[in-house]
């Protein structure tokens, strides 16, 4: 009563305070007291088997912690006056017997704190001049919530903005008049709460803005200036393929990232809220992308409230946001305090209104919090109260806080404690609604005086009403933020409650303190965590108020480094009501351990995969077990652990009766024994699994949510009405489903389904119903006829294959409805809806409904798919006759549109939609009489499919003459996709695309445009009908933004237009591909110099194309950037002329001829300014390419650092020239580092040694010394013998396909790290090898004189060898002592066999019982060809690091002996025919990965395998599983074992004759419940795919790869995501279908 009367008062007398605060800590006391009571009489009945099916109701008192405690307290003094016992409102009373110590424990307590009460109540008594007896004048919050019902909300700032359009025309002037190459940074500076945000957000939004800017970004920075975490968040906005840098940490790579995205791009970047005035370094390099991005009039507009943050990054002058004018002050106040802001009643309270907001100086946040707080009741004596309470805060006028501070004070006391829990989040903190209500409920903050409500839904009303009042804004539908001055005031009024550890600076707590957050992001910057573990350790350590400890929330990844830190704080705190923290795998177990169990409420973990990665996830398929301690957590409410799909739960989980909340991966509520004793559960799926499962859900009356599958196994409607669904009335959403895969339908079974379904109604206040696989034929009595769930909203049927007619028109609040293969439906009955989904129903013929607006004004959705029979469809019947008359009235909220398979359900040949501005996606498919189509300039997508009458679409095609007033203004100009197939009437005949906007453009046989990701400027061109393109054809301007363009497969394509083409200025690749008769843009030529047509062109690839030498001599000079040119098979180019810097443009005849010879039409003239631009330069398949009159050589080039020649043969003779001192010199350029020549076999003038060095007398060849890339293919005949001197950088060096070469010599190349040699079948040896100590990787295959490797224990730095087809190797001595060597690759020969079999030294040594290995240790990956039996043993005996083993084909070895590797991960068994037993098998408890080969019929060492005693405990740990050919190896023996298995792959090849799976290998399929990837590739004959997969409920996703044959799919699991490539166009469009109805769901 004390604490109550006092609450809200200012207490200005110190003494008077320290004991409000000492008596409220007492009732803390005591309430821990009750608790561990509670807890203790929990404990009993569980031990007892008693139980708990009604856990005990929350009490119904007012949520102050003064109230609360008070009537604890009075609970306490009556248990302790009753010896313990303790009356409860729903139970009777009864003693908890407690064992000797702790009931002297409690006991003492309970005295200690009564008598503590007793003195601390009398003496605060006495000061507040209170008699016990007096009744207390308590706020109550239903009195205030009951009022709020009037006026609750104040107007959202984004609605309407105001007395800022002066200002924001200001900034909009100048954002877009800004045309510097610089990077522009415009501050915007005001005090806290002036409408800094709201004024950025409303040039933000402006269509000004939208229009001149390429990209636009906005990006909240607060006080955490991170320049990595900043960049990542610009690059969400750059870049849409979020998987290309979510895993990036490091900061220049991101940096890098982000100015590949934005390069050439107009953009605006918004940066909100900045406080960091000191790190100008950090400001410097955030920005070093973002400067260097290449386009005019990028800005940066920046908000802050410190002027000195503005002097750091300004370039412009700074605008200074003020107060509003005190007009539309007014207006914005009126509309926060009555509502409305043309409000002109109550003039005594108008005149109230405008003295305070006189005061309030113009500032928007005060207005609305002030606002708010008067809003709450309009009445003259409640605006007195708060004018008379304004007076006291005009002490210092420049501050807001005290504002706010009123606002909060005239909150309900319940408010005010939500309110002020949330300063232990971080600053600009997004909530989700739910998670924030879940923590005020578990410190029982929320208290629910209605009984129709759960305490979820009371909290939520609390949140709204906090948002009504000003101190949260909703930023979404399920996201709230706190401004971050309301984040100040939290924290401000909650000081002796909350505390936060932002950092690692000591500071000083109250010892009052019950809450604490620790907060470590600050210490994340820069992708690196360099957290102060020891300062830390410090204040954790001295933390004085730990053992009251109520709440523990930490924030930042890298606090997983203070675990330990936070394990002792644990320990420690005795009272955690609250726990939310960074864990590993490994941390999961120790940390619940760690907890007291008497009054957990909430706790959460959040994953992360280690200490050393801290930014990755956890690994979702690592095993975790909880422990069983967690079993005894009796109060606990919410368990939040979503950090892995394999965690095993303890026996006994049933236990935690109070449990609300489970957000964890399926399998975890599927585990939990006795499930139905968790009555407070509110969300469930639940799988039945034996007849009488289903009747644990009887007493399960709070679930909100419930999905119940494998319904197949319940019988009887008795058993069915056992799960009492009926009685479950705050049940919201409901699933039903049956998983029952048999074909032939069994009448007595059907009858069964359908009492199993009646047997299942549930309460009539359910909102959504999901019915799968029914087999029944009639509806439930409660669905249909006497409809006892009117409350329904959504419902959705799926594969009830027997229904035939449903009457859903009684169900009047129903908005959504979706029917997928009702097989045998014929007719339904709807009522007015939202939403209408039909999906492959062939039976269907009747769609009926009420006839007029009724039925269709709602509609916001119609998709009709696959329905062949459908004829009368009334919400089309409804206007069939007014389309002309009442067009606009006709669906008037119609956002999509699809209708594909249905060509009965439209018998119109005009179909006029102009007039349905909401209608974003249309889709029509296979409607053959339509004739015309009339679409609104709004729509974004369109798909016109087998439409062969179609000939007039609005915005396609042109209108006819006179045009209609609506064809005429019809530009479809937010069009994103348009896809035109078959429909051969339609010619398009405006350019397309339509807008810049554009993702995919599809016209079948014509044209095809791409752009899978817009933001990255990718576009594919495709046309097979066009020979121009122009203007006419391709709205170049709406392509200016993209980077890439690629224009292939279009062989009648003649020419693209100069001016059109010149457009594309900010183009970087080009790439011309198939286009036999293209000649690219031929008068680009007149463009003047200074303004070139494509200035950032870097990379030309011109491939399979008609291009003349003329033509790209012609483009070359205007692409001054160009930094890579290929060109592959141009036969119109056969003479190449390289400009030298001394000459002048006019020096070749080409430019000097009046008529052009044919030479000189196939000349390519590569001009002086790509010689200093050029990087790479590749020439392929250019057979008759050569150089021109004599002149030849790449020596011109001063920057190209790669050269290719490819299949070039005429081309190289002139890479050599003769100097005046009849010295050999080679045309190529010192920058150059690499060179690859294939197929040119005038190249021994390149390699010769004719020369010597003067200075050193040591031969020297003709190539650059810079050299550090050379691959040589196909040497000429002469040249038998080589070593690459005088590259002393050389790092790779790779010759092939040499047949007559015969010798290496590596002697002088000690900077080597990459060998390969191939092909080269007279090679006999490699010398030098002794001196290549810096090699990392060796390949050679294919040398069958190379005999031995003569140097090779001199490799020490040796990672990767492979030696393949060297069929002479005999000997490969010192392999054994490489000690980096990882990873070989080895195909034995038999003299390689012979030579280990029988070496002598070898025999000598383990004779004398040292067992010696052949291999180096250090081996983690062996794959071997031709093994025999009797060389294994040596091979695989000494391998203690191998995780990875490859036998392959090796048709002589009959026992394999992988026992020997007890590390191995992966096996891999594949061309074995002779193999009999695989010996071992159960020593390898790692074994993840196992592939297998078969070509007939189970292998016969697969039958032993499974016998093997232990081989099943290894099989169960499996997660991959990959057979080739044969599927036989699929039994149902293996597939019982295969528990863990997660990845299936079957891999075939050309001559695989498998059809389909066989009955037994279907059901072994269905057995592997764990599965979450499937692939079938490489099977040409393969017809059917399983037929139903609906039981792998884990199935994440299924690939089809190469078989041609499958025309269709089987059935799957909603969640997975489907793959298909180089298989059939059925199977292709069945794949879309398929995708598109996923994102429908």
């Amino acid at each position: 009563m004390v604490l109550a009367a006092a609450e809200g008062r200012r207490i200005d007398n110190k003494p008077l305070a320290r004991s409000l605060d000492d008596l409220k800590g007492l009732l803390y006391d005591a309430e821990d007291v009750m608790d561990e009571l509670d807890y203790y009489r929990l404990q009993q009945q569980i031990e007892q088997g008693d139980g708990c099916t009604n856990p005990e109701k929350r009490p119904a008192s007012s949520p102050s912690i003064f109230q609360r405690a008070c009537s604890t307290a009075s609970r306490v003094i009556s248990s302790a006056l009753h010896g313990g016992k303790r009356k409860r409102e729903e139970e009777p009373s009864h003693c908890t017997k407690l064992p000797y110590d702790i009931q002297f424990d409690i006991s003492e307590r309970i005295k200690g704190i009564v008598n503590c009460l007793h003195k601390l109540g009398n003496s605060v008594r006495e000061v507040l001049h209170l008699e016990i007896s007096s009744p207390i004048a308590m706020r109550n919050q239903n009195q205030y919530v009951a009022m709020n019902t009037r006026l609750t909300t104040s107007v959202p700032i984004e609605d309407n903005v105001y007395g800022r359009d002066a200002e924001r025309d200001k900034i909009i002037e100048l954002l877009i008049n800004g045309k510097s190459e610089d990077l522009q940074v415009l501050p915007i500076v005001g005090i806290g709460g002036v409408g800094k945000t709201t004024l950025a957000r409303f040039v933000y939004n402006d269509q000004r803005v939208k229009d001149h800017f390429d990209l636009r970004m906005w990006v909240c920075v607060s006080t955490n200036f991170d320049k990595v975490r900043l960049t990542r968040e610009i690059l969400e906005y750059a870049c849409t393929d979020r998987q290309q840098y979510e895993r990036i940490t490091n900061f220049s790579i991101l940096q890098d990232m982000l100015l590949k995205n934005i390069k050439k791009k107009r953009y605006l970047l918004v940066l909100d809220d900045m406080w960091e005035d000191k790190d100008r370094s950090g400001w410097v390099s955030l920005l070093a992308p973002l400067k260097d991005n290449h386009a005019l009039g990028c800005m940066i507009l920046a908000t802050t409230r410190r002027p000195s943050v503005a002097e750091m990054i300004s370039i412009m002058d700074p605008v200074q946001v003020n107060g509003l004018d005190e007009n539309q002050f007014w207006l914005f106040f009126k509309a926060c305090a009555f509502g409305n802001e043309s409000h002109e009643d109550h003039p005594s309270l108008q005149c109230i209104g405008q003295q305070i907001a006189k005061a309030l100086k113009g500032v928007p946040l005060a207005a609305r919090s002030v606002g708010a707080l008067l809003n709450r009741n309009v009445t003259y004596e409640h605006w007195r109260t708060v004018q008379n309470k304004w007076k006291s805060l005009q002490e210092d006028t420049d501050d807001i806080l005290p504002i706010l501070k009123l606002s909060y004070d005239f909150l309900p006391v319940h408010l005010q404690q939500c309110f002020s829990y949330c300063s232990l989040y971080p600053e600009d903190y997004r909530f989700y609604g739910r998670k924030l209500v879940c923590a005020w409920i578990s410190q029982n903050f929320v208290q629910c005086q209605d009984s129709t409500k759960i305490l979820e839904e009371t909290g939520m009303q609390y949140l709204d009403n906090l948002v009504d009042f000003g101190f949260f804004q909703k930023v979404d539908s399920d996201f709230y933020v706190l401004h971050d001055l309301m984040h100040e005031l939290a924290q401000m009024v909650s000081l002796n409650e909350c505390a936060t550890i932002n950092g690692s600076n000591s500071m000083d707590f109250q010892p009052s303190v019950r809450h604490l957050s620790i907060i470590t992001t600050a210490y994340e910057k820069d992708g690196h965590c360099s957290i102060p573990c020891d300062k830390f350790q410090n204040i954790l350590e001295n933390v004085g108020f730990s053992e009251k400890l109520r709440t523990l929330m930490v924030f930042g990844r890298s606090s997983i480094h203070l675990l330990k830190f936070l394990h002792t704080l644990c320990r420690k705190s005795k009272s955690l009501r609250v726990v939310s923290i960074y864990v590993t795998h490994d941390d999961v177990s120790p940390t619940i351990s760690f907890l007291n169990p008497c009054h957990l409420r909430y706790l959460e973990f959040f994953g992360v995969l280690s200490t050393t990665f801290i930014w990755a996830n956890v690994d979702l398929q690592k095993n975790i077990v909880l422990p069983q301690v967690l079993t005894k957590f009796y109060h606990l409410e919410f368990f939040k652990a979503d950090i892995g799909s394999n965690i095993s739960v303890p026996t006994g989980m049933n236990s935690l009766i109070n449990l609300r909340n489970i957000v964890a991966h399926e399998k975890v509520q599927s585990e939990i024994a006795g499930v139905g004793k968790l009555t407070s559960l509110q969300g469930l799926k639940f799988k039945v699994q034996i007849d009488d499962d289903i009747n644990q859900l009887r007493s399960m009356n709070k679930l909100l949510s419930l999905e119940i599958s494998q319904l197949e196994n319940v019988k009887t409607k008795e058993q069915a009405s056992g799960a009492r669904l009926i009685d479950k009335e705050y049940l919201k959403k409901l699933s039903l489903s049956w998983n029952d895969i048999s074909v032939v339908l069994d009448p007595c079974a059907a009858r069964r389904t359908e009492d199993v379904l009646e047997g299942l109604q549930p309460h009539e206040n359910l909102e959504r119903l999901c019915i799968t696989g029914y087999k029944g034929a009639n509806s439930p009595t409660w669905l249909a006829g006497n409809v006892s769930i009117k409350m329904l909203k959504i419902l959705r049927l799926e594969k009830c294959k027997e229904w035939r007619f449903l009457r859903l028109q009684l169900l009047p609040f129903l908005r959504k409805l979706t029917m997928i293969r009702m097989l045998n439906l014929v007719e339904i009955s709807i009522p007015s809806l939202e939403e209408l989904v039909l999906i492959e129903m062939p039976r269907l013929e009747k769609c009926l409904g009420i006839y007029g607006k009724e039925l269709t004004s709602k509609l916001r959705v119609i998709i009709i798919k696959g329905c062949p029979q459908l004829n009368e469809f009334t919400p089309f019947q409804s206007y069939s006759s007014f389309f002309h008359a009442e067009q606009k009235s006709w669906f008037p909220s119609l956002r999509k549109l699809a209708i594909c398979y249905c060509p009965r359900v439209m018998n119109w040949e005009i179909l006029p939609l102009g007039g349905m501005p909401e209608l974003k996606a249309l889709k029509l498919m296979d409607l053959h009489l339509v004739r015309e189509l009339s679409v609104h300039s709004s729509l974004e997508n369109l798909e016109l499919i087998k439409m062969p009458r179609l000939e007039r679409c609005s915005g396609l095609t042109v209108p006819p003459s006179p045009p209609s007033l609506e064809e005429q203004n019809v530009c479809l100009s937010s069009l994103h996709t348009l896809i035109l197939q078959d429909c051969p009437s339609l010619m398009v005949s405006r350019p397309l695309p339509p807008s810049a906007h554009v993702q995919q453009i599809s016209i079948q046989g014509k044209l095809s445009i791409n752009t899978s990701n817009h933001n990255r400027g990718s576009v594919n061109i495709v046309s097979s009908e066009s020979s121009v393109l122009d203007d006419r054809i391709l709205a170049f301007q709406n392509l200016r933004g993209m980077r890439s363009l690629s224009i292939e497969n279009c062989p009648k394509l003649i020419s693209i237009s100069s001016a059109s083409f010149s457009q594309l200025t900010g183009l970087e690749s080009l790439r011309i591909h198939n286009c036999s008769n293209l000649k690219p843009p031929t008068t680009l030529e007149a463009a003047p110099e200074t303004f070139p047509a494509l200035p950032f062109l870097k990379d030309l690839n011109i491939s399979a194309s008609g291009i003349s030498g003329l033509c790209l001599t012609k483009m070359l000079p205007h692409l001054p950037s160009l930094e890579h040119l290929s060109l592959h098979d141009c036969p119109e180019i056969k003479w190449l002329w390289i400009s030298q810097p001394t000459e002048t443009e006019g020096s070749c005849s080409l430019y000097s001829a009046v008529a052009l010879s044919a030479e000189e039409q196939t000349l390519l003239k590569v001009p002086c300014n790509i010689l200093c631009s050029l990087k790479k330069l590749t020439l392929s398949g250019c057979v008759d390419l050569e150089f021109y009159g004599g002149k030849g050589g790449f020596g011109g080039f001063t920057t190209l650092e790669e050269l290719v020649i490819h299949g070039c043969r005429k081309l190289g003779s002139l890479l050599v020239s003769r100097t005046k001192d009849d010295m050999d010199v080679a045309l190529l350029p010192p920058s150059l580092k690499g060179l690859r020549i294939f197929d040119c076999p005038n190249l021994q003038l390149l390699l010769a040694r004719d020369t010597k060095d003067d200075t050193s007398n040591v031969d020297v060849g003709l190539l650059p010394s810079s050299f550090e890339v050379l691959s040589l293919n196909r040497l000429p005949e002469n040249l038998q013998s080589y070593s690459p001197e005088g590259l002393v950088d050389l790092r790779s060096l790779r010759l092939g396909a040499s047949p007559f070469f015969k010798c290496v010599q590596l002697h002088l190349c000690t900077a080597l790290e990459d060998l390969q040699i191939w092909g080269c079948e007279q090679l006999g040896a490699l010398e030098g090898l002794q001196f290549l100590t810096t090699l990392r990787s060796m390949k050679i295959s294919r040398c069958q004189q190379l005999g031995a490797l003569e140097g090779l224990q001199f490799l020490t730095s040796l990672q990767s060898l492979t030696i393949s087809s060297c069929q002479q190797l005999g000997a490969l001595e010192g392999l054994q002592l490489l000690s980096s060597l990882g990873s070989l690759e080895i195909e034995m020969t038999p003299a390689l066999s012979a030579a280990w079999e029988r070496d002598p030294k070898l025999q000598e040594q383990e004779q004398g019982g040292n067992q010696i290995g052949l291999l180096p240790p250090s081996i983690t990956k062996l794959v071997i060809r031709n093994l025999t039996n009797n060389v294994q043993s040596r091979l695989l005996s000494c391998l203690p690091a191998i995780t990875e083993l490859a036998v392959r084909e090796s048709p002589e070895l009959t026992s394999l002996q992988p026992g020997y590797c007890k590390t191995l991960t992966e096996l891999k068994i594949r061309d074995c025919e002779s193999l009999a037993s695989i010996e071992g098998f159960q020593s390898l408890t790692n074994l993840t990965s196992f592939t297998v080969a078969a070509s007939s019929g189970l292998p016969p060492w697969m039958e032993l395998l499974l016998q093997q005693q232990g081989a099943c405990e290894v099989l169960s740990r499996l997660e991959s599983l990959l057979i080739f050919g044969d599927t036989s190896v699929l039994t149902l023996s293996l597939c019982k074992q295969l528990t863990s298995l997660r990845n299936l792959d079957f891999w075939g090849n050309r001559t695989s004759p498998m059809v389909h799976l066989t009955e037994e290998q279907e059901r072994a399929l269905q057995l592997l419940t764990s599965l979450r990837e499937l692939h079938f590739g490489g099977y040409p004959n393969l017809l059917l795919l399983p037929a139903d997969l609906r039981s792998l409920v884990s199935l994440k996703s299924l690939t089809i790869f190469s078989c041609p044959s499958i025309s269709g799919l089987p059935e799957m699991p909603a969640s997975c995501r489907l793959r298909v490539h180089d298989c059939s166009e059925e199977l292709a469009h069945r794949c879309k279908e398929w995708q598109e109805r996923r994102r429908e769901d």
